[in-house]
């Protein structure tokens, strides 16, 4: 092993093999507890076992990717190159010896996932690692397509369902979903030292970095997070109809994405915008949006 190696081999966080044992199952105590901290259906369990059990794989990459980035000692940009080492490794047919990017074998070898989604995930957590603010709302988005946007055409390409126009589609979708996830944690990042809210925005409604760590929220503050919210529905909207160009379980797990963000949306609003309030969607909240996403784009 070369000193490299040794080296982030040291520094990474531990990373359990997908099969060691009854707790590095894909679906251990921790993802599942992951799982029900985001905002949508990651692996609905009405799906078959296979596709579920890809979905969590790449669940468990991209959240073990932002883990690196956000949490690990050390070089994290020399982690996260590591990372993309292993998984060109694996497109290589070389294998990985990370075991959570050896977790995806199953999936890259059965779905024709191209290798760029899986690389842009890891490159918005070295953009992270350099930009801790965002002067407009464009460059987010900018960071959208690195963060958010990979995600849904892993799904779309999982279930067979990917075509130019639904991936456009599914960008917005994802992208809506990544805002209203800022949105909802504005407290946390800012203390983590991270502003997402354009800067530009801020000076609009003349709200102070400081007043994002304050216990109460501002009426300024409120209004910018009302403003966001709706800003964050409309990219929703925008890519909603792909709901009804979609059948079968893919079109079942889209429609959980969907409603994810609007249970969201609905808790941002009905905290007054105040992120000091806002809870995070739980299952009633989103399967009752499910329900209206599905009747709303009949297809």
């Amino acid at each position: 092993m070369s000193a490299r190696e040794a080296e982030v081999r040291d520094r990474r966080p531990p990373a359990r093999p997908p099969t060691a044992s009854r707790d590095d199952r894909p679906e251990s105590a921790a993802t599942r507890a992951a799982m029900r901290g985001e905002n949508f259906p990651v692996a609905p369990r009405v799906l078959p076992a296979r596709l579920r059990q890809e979905l969590v794989a790449a669940y468990r990459y991209a959240r073990y990717v932002d883990d690196l980035g956000d949490e690990a000692p050390g070089d994290r940009l020399l982690l996260l190159d590591d990372v993309a080492e292993q998984v060109r490794s694996l497109y290589a047919g070389r294998g990985a010896s990370d075991p959570v990017v050896a977790g995806l074998a199953p999936f890259v070898s059965r779905v024709p996932v191209p290798i760029d989604p899986w690389l842009r995930l890891i490159e918005a957590n070295r953009v992270d690692q350099t930009v801790v603010r965002y002067e407009s709302f464009d460059s987010l988005l900018g960071y959208c397509r690195l963060s958010a946007e990979p995600v849904g055409e892993i799904v779309l390409r999982l279930f067979g369902c990917a075509t130019p126009e639904r991936l456009v589609l599914s960008g917005r979708i994802c992208s809506a979903l990544q805002l209203l996830e800022h949105w909802q944690d504005v407290v946390e990042d800012h203390a983590a030292g991270r502003i997402y809210l354009p800067q530009e925005d801020l000076r609009y409604f003349g709200v102070a970095e400081s007043d994002l760590g304050a216990p109460t929220a501002t009426p300024e503050l409120r209004a910018l997070l009302a403003f966001e919210t709706d800003r964050a529905l409309a990219w929703l909207d925008a890519g909603a109809p792909l709901v009804s160009t979609l059948h079968g379980w893919c079109r079942l797990a889209v429609a959980g994405y969907v409603a994810g963000g609007r249970a969201a949306a609905s808790l941002l609003r009905r905290s007054g915008h105040d992120p000091t309030r806002v809870r995070k969607p739980r299952g009633r909240d989103i399967a009752a949006a499910a329900a209206t996403a599905l009747v709303r784009w009949p297809g």
